[in-house]
């Protein structure tokens, strides 16, 4: 996995994962996101560091979908859902994605074992636990 920076759309598998719903039908790109989270839940700590990306990728949509601004500043971010409704929030999906989050969080996960003694660590774990935070008391 190649990472640029901290944020939820700041590496490689989470740019290509962004392209792949953009160009899903809009009213597909839910079934997308949910089956991504769905695949970081059933992994749980075993979830490959790639998925794991991605996950942090719908979660970080399904945040912006509740919110309706941008969970991040990342040029590759998926604004083209703002002021849509393709992605339709519910507690079930947010939980869905908070679960996903605590996947990747794991101890011993592949993900949180990728940035284990790296100098930017402990603020890569601080990112996704806000994001875990900001979801889990967002309202729709």
């Amino acid at each position: 996995m190649a990472t640029w920076q901290l944020g939820p759309f700041d590496n490689d598998d989470a740019v290509e994962w962004c392209g792949r719903l953009e160009n899903t039908a809009p009213g597909q790109r839910e079934a997308v996101v949910r089956r991504t989270l769905d695949r970081a839940v059933v992994a749980g700590p075993s979830l490959a560091p790639e998925d794991a990306a991605q996950a942090i990728a719908a979660a970080a949509t399904v945040l912006q979908s509740t919110a309706g601004t941008s969970a991040s500043d990342s040029a590759y971010a998926p604004r083209f859902l703002l002021g849509r409704e393709d992605i339709q929030v519910t507690p079930p999906l947010r939980s869905l994605a908070t679960r996903a989050l605590d996947a990747v969080l794991a101890h011993g996960s592949a993900w949180r074992l990728r940035w284990a003694d790296d100098v930017e660590e402990e603020e890569a774990f601080g990112v996704i636990e806000e994001l875990r935070n900001r979801l889990a008391s967002a309202t729709p």
